[in-house]
């Protein structure tokens, strides 16, 4: 089984701390992290999306981000990271034609 866990509304730096430690209550099974909601994503929110998956990869688990919402698609690529860093595949990446 894998545990989901909900990103939604605006995730700047202050949101980004209350995140990882509520990740961490996950830590030692696998994960799928949706972010279908998520109306603003920070560089915080990314960088402890990309440590999480590497966390989870060390442990030995699978971690994921899917569905990717347009708002975290496009701050991953202004920010030049790989949906792939942080356990998204290109299918998982909605467009938002597909939120309407």
């Amino acid at each position: 089984m894998v545990d989901t866990y909900n990103l939604e509304g605006h995730l700047d730096s202050l949101a980004a701390s209350p995140i990882a430690r509520e990740l961490l209550e996950h830590r030692g099974a696998a994960l799928r992290v949706d972010s279908h909601h998520v109306a603003y994503a920070g560089t915080l929110l990314v960088q402890i999306l990309v440590a999480a998956k590497r966390q989870w990869q060390e442990d030995c688990h699978d971690f994921s981000v899917a569905p990717v919402s347009p708002i975290l698609a496009t701050a991953l690529a202004e920010l030049g990271v790989d949906p792939a860093a942080i356990g998204a595949a290109p299918e998982d990446i909605l467009t938002t034609e597909a939120i309407e």
